[in-house]
């Protein structure tokens, strides 16, 4: 179990899509929403890993069609994301946007559900539990495959934020420095949607036709 926690955190650590999202959400917007957006990254992971458990999300990836279209379905709703931040960035510098960082913002429960989606939209979600789980399920326990790969992924949910919550904390950190002006705001909403930007083309780069 200990080195099935350790794998966890070093893959959880590795930079990808979701916590390059999750860090430009803090620069922009915050830790409490930041850490909101996490909670539904979290939840569309455990979505999938249901979906593992029950042997549906094995079906997805015999199809590369489907496949195909959830990461064709993931990259334009990111960069949807980044147009919003680069297109916030350019009305604060030009003084046409909002008097604060909040006031164009989604509710709570819609960025839970942005989350969700960006989470379920990412197949390298679901391909890495395709091929990470396995290798830590026992023939002989007691408890069946499916129940392994459930408590497995369950667990590997319940790590994600004590990897995530220090650099949401930081960059908030970062944030609180650097708030108090025009131009770094303008500057972070910047960061922001080049984040978002340099994920777009992440995902656009694991694209098979």
């Amino acid at each position: 179990m200990l080195t099935y926690i350790i794998g966890c955190i070093a893959l959880i650590i590795k930079p990808g899509p979701d916590l390059m999202c999750t860090l430009a959400t803090a620069l922009s917007e915050g830790r409490t929403r930041a850490a909101t957006l996490m909670a539904g990254l979290i939840l569309g992971c455990w979505f999938w890993i249901v979906l593992l458990a029950l042997g549906v999300a094995s079906l997805f990836v015999a199809h590369p069609g489907v496949m195909t279209g959830i990461e064709c379905v993931g990259t334009l709703f990111i960069s949807y994301l980044a147009f919003g931040s680069l297109r916030d960035a350019w009305r604060t510098y030009r003084g046409t946007g909002a008097d604060t960082l909040h006031s164009a913002q989604a509710k709570g429960w819609a960025l839970i559900c942005r989350g969700v989606a960006m989470s379920m939209s990412n197949p390298l979600t679901i391909l890495f539990f395709l091929a990470f789980l396995p290798n830590f399920t026992r023939e002989g326990s007691a408890h069946s495959p499916a129940l392994q790969t459930f408590l497995l992924g369950s667990l590997f949910c319940a790590l994600v934020p004590f990897v995530y919550m220090p650099v949401i904390l930081a960059a908030d950190a970062l944030r609180a420095k650097l708030i108090g002006s025009t131009r770094f705001t303008v500057g972070l909403k910047l960061v922001s949607g080049l984040m978002l930007v340099a994920v777009v083309i992440i995902l656009a780069r694991e694209i098979r036709f």
